[in-house]
């Protein structure tokens, strides 16, 4: 068994829900922390979700959260994953909303 304590993923978030991070096959992760920055100069909403069985995602977050211009937002409730689960997320405005995540992975 090999723990690794790790970005888990980096980038910006889109307008359609898309994957943010996918568990690799045979490992299961701790997903820490999610910080989400509004880099934008106005308001834009957020959603970030889990799927756990391929095809329903579940919120982790209020729907449509509000972050005001330049503002972030820090999700420290620990998520537990298995192998091919997923984190999913968007925004009402692409690439203007980053977002980091941090976890630990075991193989």
């Amino acid at each position: 068994m090999t723990v690794s304590i790790k970005a888990l993923a980096d980038g910006q978030l889109a307008v359609a829900k898309a994957t943010l991070y996918t568990t690799p096959a045979s490992t299961k992760a701790i997903v820490r922390s999610i910080v989400l920055v509004n880099s934008d100069a106005v308001t834009r909403t957020v959603n970030v979700y889990v799927q756990r069985d391929g095809t329903n995602s579940r919120r982790i977050l209020p729907k449509d959260l509000s972050l005001t211009a330049g503002a972030a937002h820090f999700f420290d409730t620990i998520t537990t994953l298995e192998a091919a689960d997923l984190i999913e997320g968007d925004a009402s405005a692409a690439s203007v909303v980053d977002y980091t995540i941090s976890g630990v992975e075991e193989t």
